[in-house]
């Protein structure tokens, strides 16, 4: 064999091998007419309309219509509501490529125009719902990621000092109070009435301060270390004093309570848009 004809041959192989691999909607369990497609940049769609029905594409949440390119924009009319859109024919024996795009995404579709709709009309597609399996995985790590942080918030807090003591009204005595060098954490008993808690400053004056009650423990945690709270509910008064009071907590760079866990704020569009 010549080298002409082996490379004719080897030509032949090559260009027969490839196909058009065009994607057919799979009918949907609980109706056949209403179907997925994963959606895949790279593929087409095979779509088939009838005079009289329309074909509704249900995209992704965050998807808005942008517009549309087809041969022949004029046997269609194609209308958009946010991620919601409908193909309708306006006339016969159209066979056309449309494409749709939107903000994030461009769809392909191979679309043809029958008169008249099949005797089974579950052989019909009236409407096809897109998924997205990058997108589902981003969702699926942004959930481990968002749990993993509210695990390491909410982590057992390490007890650095634990040398509190109590005087006052014996009902609101804290069943334990200690602190981690950042944050002082106040456990009360199960039934107990949250008392107004007030730090003593210097001059022995009382001040507000910021507290949370922490979800899984129900400690009343203070965003302080003080030498000594104040407990107040009505007439009752008590005190809590840390006998290890050396003159305030760590400061973190974080911007969390958490070294392990640090705050990143995301500039707003204007700020990006003045460097740009």
């Amino acid at each position: 064999m010549s080298t002409a004809h082996k490379l004719t041959a080897v030509a032949l192989l090559v260009f027969g091998s490839i196909s058009v691999a065009e994607i057919r909607p799979v009918p949907g369990i609980t109706d056949p007419r209403v179907r997925e497609v994963v959606y895949d940049k790279n593929d087409v769609i095979r779509l088939t309309g009838y005079i009289g029905y329309q074909t509704h594409l249900r995209l992704a949440p965050d998807e808005q219509f942008i517009g549309v390119g087809a041969g022949d924009t004029g046997g269609l009319d194609i209308t958009a509501d946010g991620n919601d859109t409908w193909i309708k024919p306006k006339a016969e024996l159209v066979r056309t490529n449309i494409d749709v795009k939107t903000n994030l995404r461009v769809y392909h579709f191979d679309y043809e125009v029958r008169k008249d709709p099949p005797k089974n009309r579950n052989h019909m597609i009236y409407s096809i719902a897109f998924r997205y399996p990058d997108d589902e995985a981003q969702q699926r790590n942004d959930r481990l990621t968002r749990a993993s942080l509210r695990d390491k918030l909410h982590a057992a807090t390490d007890k650095d000092n634990t040398d509190y003591w109590y005087c006052g009204s014996p009902s609101m005595k804290p069943i334990e109070t200690y602190d981690d060098g950042i944050q002082t954490h106040i456990k009360f008993s199960a039934h107990a009435e949250y008392p107004a808690i007030f730090v003593e400053n210097e001059d022995q004056s009382e001040s507000l301060i910021n507290f949370h009650i922490d979800p899984i423990t129900e400690d009343v945690v203070v965003h302080r270390i003080a030498h000594r709270f104040i407990l107040r509910r009505g007439e009752l008064v008590g005190c809590i004093e840390n006998r290890q009071f050396t003159g305030g907590g760590k400061r973190l760079t974080s911007g969390t309570v958490k070294n392990d866990v640090i705050l990143k704020t995301q500039p707003t569009k204007n700020e990006a848009a003045g460097h740009e």
